[in-house]
């Protein structure tokens, strides 16, 4: 028996748990008195070395329980129990609480094994139900097996990283290639290392179907054109460049059919690092402390931090709130700050009268009129620097037919399905704003 490492974590899928009553031994009058625990067993989010436990009971949080896990699946539970009761009880093992929630870790793949719990005095005397559930770890990606949940690796596809690379003349810093030996037809995708699970790749498929097929709609409409869904997929070789924040990635081909189905098939490349950047002049010159000061003459004081390096910014402040970060993306290039609406905090805190509220980045117009950003994520703003050198906050798409005429960015803060504003609206800076450093 293997009494395995324990660790706190969330949880999500439940899996059915087993129990059965089983009388102590000792029968003294004391024994009779403890209380009839019965615990309830779930498993779920199971991999290949880890798998996710949670323990619920109904009785007063005073009760303790004894709960382990174990690769003997044969032996009755009330046997296994008994031995890691006279082997000692590992202190991390025992519990009160009424909602237990545990990751089991290093796990083996493809092995099977046992979560049991149980009541337990002080004394080492078991009581109440002893309750099980047994469970199977994945195999590993690799094994013999290379089908999972209906997704088959294609080995025709080999997928690289291959980092800085031209593609129709054009230089890309972050570029995926695909070396393929046959013609199913596929497109490509990446995901952070770390969420890679082959188990989850028919999710990944089905998500990427829908998505392809909304953005050709779209493109055929704005556009006048009649692609097809094929005209959107690789067959043979084929590369995409990526816009990649720094961190630990993993490239996919996924497959679809011509006629805008999942085939089922994908390949996966090895893991690849995208490392921070040395940030330039031109990106330093927009940290730290800034007056921003609208074209209404309203004063806001911001400060601007480093997020990625020559990509991104965070900035506080806005509104007067410290504790809000709102993240703000830079173009090398133009040497400009955009703003763009945006998910700022979830269930931010604002007191007792208001309770918890999901805060949002959003902007108006001169009509008086808010967007939010229910059809997706749009740009507000422009920070640049003009040709005197100072620097100024415009409206976005001003030279975009149609688009709305922004006024102001400002927080919103959504509660019971309601947006409310924080600020009124001539004390928040309109566009065009000045920023300077604050004397």
């Amino acid at each position: 028996m293997n009494l395995l490492k324990l660790s706190i974590t969330r949880v999500m899928v439940a899996v059915a748990a087993i129990a059965f009553v089983v009388a102590c031994d000792k029968g003294n009058e004391d024994i009779e008195k403890l209380p009839d625990l019965k615990l309830a067993i779930e498993v779920e989010d199971i991999t290949t070395s880890t798998a996710k436990i949670k323990v619920t009971h109904e009785l007063d949080a005073k009760n303790q329980w004894f709960g382990f896990v174990t690769d003997d699946t044969t032996t009755d539970a009330k046997s296994v129990v008994e031995a890691a009761i006279a082997g000692g009880i590992d202190s991390q093992d025992l519990h009160r609480s009424k909602q237990y929630i545990t990751l089991l870790e290093e796990l083996t793949p493809d092995t099977s094994y046992r979560y049991i719990a149980t009541g337990v005095t002080a004394e080492g005397v078991q009581y109440g139900e002893i309750t099980e559930v047994e469970f199977k770890t994945l195999k590993e990606a690799g094994s013999e097996e290379e089908v999972y949940n209906g997704m088959r690796r294609n080995d025709a596809w080999t997928v690289m990283y291959v980092g800085k690379d031209n593609l129709d003349g054009v230089e890309y810093d972050h570029v995926v290639r695909v070396v393929s030996t046959d013609n199913n037809p596929y497109a490509i995708t990446l995901v952070y290392a770390d969420a890679y699970d082959p188990y989850q790749l028919k999710d990944l498929a089905d998500a990427m179907l829908v998505d392809l097929k909304s953005y050709l709609a779209e493109y055929n409409q704005q556009n006048g054109t009649s692609f097809a869904f094929a005209d959107m997929l690789y067959t043979g070789n084929g590369a995409d460049p990526f816009d990649l924040d720094p961190g630990v990635y993993r490239a996919l081909a996924v497959g679809f059919t011509a006629e805008g189905e999942v085939s089922g098939m994908f390949a996966v490349s090895d893991k690849f690092e995208v490392e921070e950047q040395m940030a330039s002049p031109a990106y330093t010159a927009w940290l730290g402390e800034w007056t921003i000061e609208g074209q209404n003459g309203a004063v806001n004081n911001v400060v601007i931090k480093k997020h990625h390096a020559n990509r991104s910014f965070t900035m506080t402040g806005w509104e007067g709130f410290n504790d809000l970060e709102v993240e703000v993306e830079y173009n090398a290039e133009l040497d400009a700050m955009f703003f763009y609406s945006q998910l700022v905090a979830e269930q931010y805190d604002l007191g007792e009268e208001y309770g918890k509220a999901d805060i949002y980045l959003f902007a108006g117009d001169k009509d008086g009129y808010y967007y939010d950003n229910k059809d997706g994520d749009y740009y507000i703003a422009i920070a640049g620097v003009l040709d005197d050198g100072k620097r100024a906050i415009v409206r976005y798409g001003v030279n975009v037919p149609g688009y709305p005429k922004f006024t102001q960015m400002f927080f919103m803060a959504d509660i019971d399905g309601k947006l409310y504003t924080f600020t009124a609206e001539d004390a928040l800076p309109s566009f065009i704003a000045e920023m300077s450093k604050p004397q």
